[in-house]
């Protein structure tokens, strides 16, 4: 059945609407979501520095998986394993931005800069542009996809 284009720019300003009305994010116990979640961006890059794949553990969903700079899909077993072969130097995130969608989903934006040798023993001096979508899971803030671009020198 074919509607009418009012009828489709109704629903889509509808949806629109209802979208920009959602609630904020409840703050978590003793902060913010926003400080929140750039904690955990915080902790992920200190245990990435450590190998720490105990303390990843409690960071990652089950089912994460993120696009890489090369365009490969990386598993949350590819990436954890990658991290326990890894020789970091210097590891940083800066420009964090958090965009709350809703009280269980947010945004992370920012940028990650990494000197050392990765898990596949490759020479890394980087700067990269990620993106790591957070979602309540079991009243808990836990990634569940993220995607990286280098940024050109």
């Amino acid at each position: 059945m074919r509607r009418s284009p009012y009828v489709l720019a109704i629903l889509l300003c509808s949806s629109a609407l209802a979208f920009a009305q959602a609630p904020k994010a409840a703050p978590a116990a003793g902060g913010s979501v926003d400080q929140t979640l750039m904690d955990l961006e915080r902790k992920w890059v200190a245990a990435s520095l450590k190998n720490d794949t105990a303390s990843l553990d409690t960071i990652l969903a089950p089912d994460w998986s993120s696009t890489t700079v090369d365009g490969k899909i990386e598993t949350r077993a590819e990436m954890l394993e990658n991290v326990k072969k890894a020789k970091w130097m210097r590891q940083d995130v800066s420009e964090m931005k958090v965009r709350t969608i809703t009280p269980d989903v947010a945004i992370v934006t920012g940028v990650w800069t990494g000197v050392g040798t990765d898990g596949r023993g490759q020479k890394v001096d980087t700067k990269e542009r990620w993106t790591d979508v957070f979602a309540k899971v079991g009243g808990t803030w836990k990634c569940v996809a993220s995607q990286s671009s280098t940024i050109k020198k």
